[in-house]
């Protein structure tokens, strides 16, 4: 009764006004103030949770309102993650920022086990609704935390995840079986050396970035690639493989 009387106080204008800000943040890129590299390394782990910088947009009532657009808003990247995924019916996936759990939902449903860490509670309660047969079922599991530690065994996952997320390439190689396949999303790349190294207090990473990153972590076989066209679009994506041998 409480999410239903919540839904209507968040129709009409209070939700176009969520939507249009929602939006405006992650669509048209807008930029803070810039603010030390070092501190962003560290800062990207806890920015959208509760008690964060950017905690409203995915806590309280501004959050419930963007989990229910968000698979909406990302339904595309979650197309193209799941391409270069080639997601199997054996496979175990992990989705780090699962948010509401949209991508595990409609392009893992066919999968062995799923696996979604968040750090916001409102994000989880969604996903909950959204695999609640899975739960129920004992092939989903859904995990509150961040990024830095993930609370998860050493090769639990076949597959892993981090789209619009945080990433800790050593946490996630630690987590993937040999031979284990990643795909991570970044919404705001850095795209040429004009444009800022931070943003809202986040280092902002290019493909040279990402490469060193996943490769000195232990990854091979990396691959970059961009979906779309700035400001409404223009994501890379970066798919990688921890080796068989290791």
């Amino acid at each position: 009764m409480r999410r239903v009387t919540t839904l209507a106080l968040v129709t009409g204008g209070t939700l176009a006004a969520v939507t249009g800000g929602a939006l405006a943040r992650s669509r048209l890129r807008g930029r803070g103030p810039e603010a030390p590299t070092a501190s962003g390394d560290n800062l990207q782990y806890t920015l959208f949770a509760p008690g964060g910088p950017r905690g409203f947009w995915f806590n309280g009532p501004v959050g419930w309102a963007f989990a229910k657009i968000q698979p909406i808003l990302h339904a595309g990247v979650y197309e193209v993650v799941a391409e270069m995924l080639d997601l199997q019916p054996e496979d175990e996936v992990l989705d780090i920022g699962c948010g509401p759990g949209a991508f595990l939902a409609t392009r893992a449903q066919r999968v062995r086990r799923v696996a979604g860490l968040d750090p916001s509670r409102v994000m989880l309660g969604e996903a909950e609704r959204r695999l609640a047969g899975r739960l129920a079922a004992g092939t989903a599991r859904l995990v509150l935390g961040n990024a830095a530690a993930l609370p998860f065994s050493d090769g639990e996952f076949s597959a892993v995840t981090a789209i619009f997320g945080p990433v800790n390439a050593a946490e996630m190689f630690r987590v993937l079986r040999p031979g284990g396949r990643v795909v991570v999303a970044d919404p705001d790349p850095r795209r040429s050396s004009s444009e800022p190294t931070v943003s809202w207090g986040l280092r902002r990473r290019d493909e040279a970035d990402y490469r060193r990153m996943l490769e000195d972590a232990g990854f091979t076989d990396v691959t970059v690639r961009y979906r779309g066209v700035p400001p409404l679009g223009g994501e890379l994506l970066v798919s990688c493989r921890k080796p068989a041998a290791s």
